[in-house]
């Protein structure tokens, strides 16, 4: 079982290069071909290549280990937006129109693929770059297999990885754009394209890419060298494991496990707050809440009967280990005796949480539990599972307590609540928003 970590997770930093060299691949077979197929054909090119990747997309989404596809996700924009803009310019030649608008024509070349793909690359990066945490694509990531933090190591490495790749291809399509458009204006004659030519608009770009590809190659050797000497190790302690987490609640307060100081150094040693509540087992994937109640009791020595919910887990998408989370609703008793027998314990309130959570005082596991928390409640409270108003008020903002989860009968593991707080009815295009992510993106639920 511990070489299947090892191997999931090997093969998880192998397909950052993997999906790097398919992806940019795709982009750079489009400039290739155009040196050979006509122009009348090359948004049909474009738009095969982007269904490729579309389905590509799609599988990923249904693997156990799911991997880091935003940008495959930017090249599929990229080729999906390129064959419009090729279909456009087709479509004014073939009409006769160009003759218009421009003042010098040749129909056997109305335009040339990578002044295309170039320069719409550096804005769909550029999108992608600056607002990846509101991609609907991430979005739904981290719907479907819960945060960074959740997905252990490979989801760590794969936030960091994501912006890095696509950062990196914004650098170069820029790079590309300016030079390409600068040979144009310079030095291209619109008569034919000389071998000169070729070089400069379609073998330039091939050679970008494989050397792109090395590099990239080079540096996920390195971090695989550094997984296999710094992380590993670690993973080995656990081995293939189950992680359970208890989230301890007593009247509107939440109890919180305080970092640990060391009095000689004055250095925390636990370096966020987070529950006190926590363990590893050996890997299971059917966690009984009898199971879970006796564990709880076994680490906190509280008395039994705990009133203990499951509140959701995180069984895919993590080679190390998966996760279960709960709720448990102490007594006054039950308090008195977890204040007794764990050291370090402070009750905290909403307000103190969230302040706690923005300051990133708290561990990042707890963080998550606290969002997927809020979010399911306040979009169960607010809208139905269609995303429909539940109330007639638009708008409508229920309030939300911690002593009112108690009651609450809302599934927190269906994610089709996290869907609903991220596209409802009043939010802007509901249903075009819907269609788009299901049949565009890729997306689809």
């Amino acid at each position: 079982m511990t070489e299947k970590i090892n191997n999931d997770n090997t093969w998880g930093i192998l397909s950052l290069w993997y999906n790097w060299m398919i992806s940019y691949g795709a982009l750079t077979l489009l400039i290739l071909l155009s040196l050979w197929i006509k122009p009348l054909i090359m948004p049909f090119v474009a738009f095969g290549l982007q269904l490729f990747i579309f389905a590509r997309i799609r599988h990923n989404r249904s693997r156990r280990t799911p991997e880091c596809y935003i940008l495959p996700f930017i090249i599929s924009r990229v080729l999906f937006w390129s064959g419009v803009a090729m279909v456009v310019i087709n479509f004014i030649h073939v009409t006769g129109n160009a003759e218009h608008l421009f003042s010098a024509v040749n129909p056997s070349i109305p335009f040339i693929t990578v002044l295309i793909t170039a320069p719409l690359t550096t804005l769909i990066c550029a999108w992608g770059y600056f607002s990846q945490r509101r991609l609907s694509f991430c979005r739904d990531c981290r719907m479907r297999n819960g945060t960074p933090a959740e997905r252990g190591f490979l989801g760590k490495l794969y936030t960091q990885e994501g912006v890095y790749q696509v950062g990196t291809l914004l650098i170069i399509s820029l790079l590309v754009t300016i030079a390409s458009w600068t040979y144009y204006f310079v030095l291209y004659i619109n008569e034919n394209l000389t071998p000169l030519d070729q070089f400069f608009y379609v073998w330039l770009r091939v050679i970008l890419w494989i050397v792109s590809s090395i590099y990239l190659a080079l540096r996920y050797i390195g971090i695989l060298g550094y997984y296999r000497q710094n992380v590993q190790g670690s993973l080995l302690r656990h081995g293939r494991s189950t992680r359970l987490r208890f989230l301890l609640i007593h009247g509107d307060k939440i109890a919180m496990r305080v970092p640990e100081t060391d009095p000689d150094r004055k250095i925390d040693l636990d370096e966020k707050l987070d529950t006190p509540a926590q363990m590893y087992i050996h890997r299971t994937d059917d966690e009984t809440l009898e199971d879970a109640e006796s564990r709880l009791v076994s680490i906190t020595r509280i008395e039994q009967p705990v009133d203990i919910r499951f509140m959701y887990s995180n069984l895919v998408g993590n080679a190390d280990c998966n996760i279960y989370h709960y709720l448990c609703f102490l007594t006054d008793n039950q308090r008195d005796q977890l204040n007794a027998s764990t050291p370090n314990i402070v009750w905290m309130d909403l307000e103190q949480i969230v302040n706690a959570i923005n300051f990133k005082m708290t561990a990042p596991l707890f963080a998550a539990e606290i969002v997927r928390l809020h979010t399911v409640a306040m979009a169960w409270k607010t809208y139905l599972p269609n995303g429909r108003r539940r109330y007639p008020i638009k708008h409508y903002r229920p309030t939300f307590h911690i002593a009112d989860i108690h009651k609450w009968d809302v599934d927190y593991n269906n994610p089709q609540w996290i869907y609903v707080a991220d596209n409802n009815q009043d939010t802007p295009f509901f249903h075009s928003r819907r269609f788009w992510r299901n049949n565009i993106n890729g997306i689809g639920r």
